[in-house]
């Protein structure tokens, strides 16, 4: 677990903490501070058999000190909501990589005096990405700022009745600070136009057309200074259904054939059915169990979004086959465990410049299992404090790829938000 994963972890715990609190007071907006230490085995991600250049840390202990805040506001019909953080990373020998991150949410839920409502979100961030070492041709150490912007809006039409017609649009840019992320920054708009069926309470259907479009401005570059642009086209239809078997599970399932072609990258070209399959089941009071199954191209917030990848990564696979499982257990109010255990399966495809604009495709495959254990302790409202170790393996069948590797870490955080 990198640093990035360990403070999105926190900043989803203060937003928790906080969220109580909101619930629990009447006034609308939280302050917090929280700060973590964590141990890292495998910081630049070296893969097995490669060796760190003389002056770099495998190893390393780092630190994260956060200001959070956020609001919870209903007026009227709307409600207003957002969260926002800071926080100051650093490192203990590895001193290079230290940094400022960011994370801004905003969002609107309006509602008209009739059927009409939608929901309006914006979000920024900016993490240091996770090293990746894609190739066993060295091993990544340069420090890369990773930056995210996104806009979506989504409208709603007959909630209250059995149908709801459903229409989205949004947009996504990211980018890197190291030059040699250039061929995977990418701008993408996407948007799609649905219909949801509920024939009861317990049952709810739908159909959907998703469309996207991206378009990667440093694809590849054939001279200095000179680059040659890519876009990606994609379209789904997304079948969906969420079913309430009974008062203490629930079963969600996307269905989706789609649709997908690059201008210039046509190894990673792609027909075929993605989809997800999500199973929450909560047996008694305190346990909660939660098994999930996905299948999606690269870049999909499913695929990126599994726990494999630290914060910024581009998932660079074909399709990424993943099951994910994750117990909560709540001793008591004040007192929980987590544990989680997942595996991914990629397909893997670069395309890149073999001379001049020549372009060749290489393929293969890799595998990551990553197995997490984590507590936390509430001794009041407002403060919170926990733990967090986590082991992580992967193997590769083709080093030009991907590289084999394994790491661990351990984490500690405690957190105080006012209300």
């Amino acid at each position: 677990m990198t640093l990035s994963r360990v403070s999105r972890r926190l900043a989803a715990a203060l937003a928790t903490l906080a969220a109580g609190a909101t619930m629990a007071q009447s006034s609308p907006y939280y302050l917090g501070v929280a700060q973590s230490l964590g141990h890292e085995s495998n910081l630049y991600r070296v893969g097995d058999g490669q060796v760190l250049p003389a002056g770099f840390s495998k190893s390393d202990t780092v630190s994260g000190t956060s200001l959070v805040g956020g609001v919870d506001q209903t007026i009227s019909r709307q409600r207003v909501y957002g969260s926002a953080n800071v926080r100051a990373n650093r490192y203990a020998n590895n001193k290079t990589l230290d940094n400022e991150s960011y994370g801004l949410n905003l969002a609107l839920d309006w509602a008209t005096v009739g059927r009409l409502s939608g929901t309006l979100s914006a979000a920024a961030d900016q993490n240091l990405a996770q090293f990746n070492n894609r190739t066993a041709g060295g091993v990544e150490t340069k420090k890369n700022v990773v930056r995210t912007n996104q806009v979506d809006a989504k409208v709603r039409l007959g909630v209250v009745t059995k149908y709801t017609l459903e229409a989205s649009l949004g947009h996504r840019d990211r980018s890197y600070s190291a030059s040699e992320y250039d061929s995977s920054e990418y701008r993408q708009t996407s948007g799609s136009l649905g219909l949801r069926y509920r024939p009861s309470s317990a049952l709810s259907l739908g159909a959907a057309l998703r469309i996207s479009e991206a378009r990667y401005p440093k694809f590849n570059q054939t001279a200095p200074g000179v680059f040659e642009a890519d876009r990606l086209k994609r379209q789904d239809i997304d079948f969906t259904a969420t079913w309430l078997p009974s008062a203490v599970s629930r079963f969600n399932l996307r269905l989706s054939p789609t649709h997908t072609s690059y201008d210039r990258d046509t190894g990673s070209d792609f027909s075929g059915v993605t989809g997800s399959a999500t199973w929450g089941w909560q047996p008694t009071g305190k346990l909660k169990l939660t098994t999930g199954l996905s299948r999606d191209t690269g870049q999909s917030s499913d695929a990126v979004n599994l726990g494999f990848f630290g914060s910024g990564v581009t998932d660079y696979s074909r399709t990424t086959s993943a099951l994910s499982l994750k117990a909560d257990y709540e001793f008591s109010a004040k007192i929980a465990l987590n544990a989680g255990l997942s595996h991914a399966h990629r397909a893997l495809t670069n395309t890149s410049s073999l001379s001049g604009s020549t372009l060749g495709t290489d393929t293969g495959s890799d595998n990551t299992t990553v197995l997490s254990l984590g507590a936390r302790w509430l001794p009041t409202r407002s403060i919170q404090v926990g733990c967090n170790a986590s082991a992580e393996n992967r193997s590769s069948s083709n080093a030009r790829l991907s590289v084999g590797l394994s790491g661990n870490s351990f984490s500690c955080y405690g957190q105080f938000v006012l209300q």
